[in-house]
């Protein structure tokens, strides 16, 4: 199968030569890269360049017009790929030298599969490792590795976002039909592929060998959550009056916080009923039934939260008895924060 590298740039000449190298260094090189430079400044072109006159494959580089943004700018990459298999790239990781051969080999070896990916090791600026890896640092273990393992990857990406552009690898065919990419909320290109991929049944491939020294430095735009220390502190004891109004007003915020993560479900679900119109299959409409489901927990919530009226008690005991709380809210805490707060 042929491979194509989509690589964005912007910026990038301080880290870009280690990468570059470490691309032209691989046990199964890629058929071609494809550069789309986000109109940088320094010596970014220069050095891409060079790195295109002295490799065997194919480097194309493209610049921008205007700058478009890391998510948009990886979208017209992946566009300008020709390969079967795109493998994504930034400018300031370094990859070990198998990563395109494990990444090829299981989309190769599971015909089922839309995506593969893997854990990273974290480095500092000087590539020096940490001690940390990727998967660690986003929960991907444990029983919510198990889950994804055993099939429930739509509702696992939906909970959170495990799979880095920088270790992933997808079928052209599939990864195509996710875009556009969205550009508002949370949504990086990355999660969004992975996301889309899962809801049409194309499976995700994990691989748990590190395939990538994740450097992480000031610059970049995301990189791996840092490690959660725990605070102590110390509390003045509170009457169950202050500790009520204390919940009371802690549950506006969760609410308010779940209210912004249900916009983006439901952006999910318009990507899909637009999906499911051109490209119809039965896992495809099942995940967008999930999501019309969830449409209707959420209004019902909204509502329930937002209304002094005793018709919300009705509402209440509806979701509860229909088992919505359980399977998109916090359960019994949910209800008793509908009930009492």
């Amino acid at each position: 199968m042929s491979i194509s590298v989509a690589l964005c740039t912007y910026n990038g000449a301080k880290y870009l030569r280690e990468q570059l190298d470490s691309i032209a260094g691989q046990t199964r090189l890629p058929d071609e890269l494809v550069v789309c430079d986000d109109r940088s400044q320094d010596a970014t072109l220069e050095i891409l360049e060079e790195f295109g006159k002295k490799v065997s494959f194919s480097v194309a580089i493209y610049q921008n017009e205007t700058n478009l943004g890391s998510t948009k700018n990886f979208e017209k990459a992946i566009r300008l790929c020709s390969g079967e298999i795109i493998a994504l790239c930034d400018q300031d990781d370094a990859w070990k030298p198998h990563k395109l051969e494990r990444l090829t080999d299981a989309l190769e070896a599971h015909h089922e599969a839309g995506y593969a990916f893997s854990d990273a090791e974290l480095a500092d600026e000087n590539l020096l490792p940490l001690g940390r890896y990727l998967w660690e640092s986003v929960g991907f273990k444990g029983e919510f590795q198990e889950s994804f393992i055993q099939g429930d990857q739509f509702n696992c990406l939906n909970k959170q976002h495990i799979v880095t552009g920088a270790t992933m690898a997808f079928r052209a065919d599939v990864g195509k039909l996710t875009m556009p990419f969205p550009t508002q909320g949370k949504w990086i290109h990355d999660g969004w592929i992975a996301l889309l991929a899962s809801a049409m049944g194309a499976v995700g491939i994990p691989i748990s060998e590190p395939l990538i020294f994740y450097r992480q430095h000031a610059g970049q735009q995301i990189g791996a959550p840092k490690p959660f220390q725990k605070r102590r502190a110390n509390r003045k004891p509170v009457t169950l009056r202050d500790k009520y109004l204390e919940l009371k007003e802690n549950s506006k915020y969760l609410f308010t916080q779940w209210e912004k993560t249900c916009s983006e479900k439901l952006e999910i679900k318009e990507a899909l009923e637009q999906l499911v119109r051109n490209h119809p299959t039965e896992v495809l409409q099942h995940n967008l039934d999930y999501l019309r489901e969830f449409e209707t927990h959420f209004l019902s919530r909204r509502k329930i939260l937002t209304s002094k009226q005793f018709g919300r008690y009705g509402l209440i005991l509806r979701e509860a008895l229909s088992g919505r709380y359980g399977q998109f809210s916090d359960s019994w805490r949910s209800i008793f924060r509908d009930l009492f707060l």
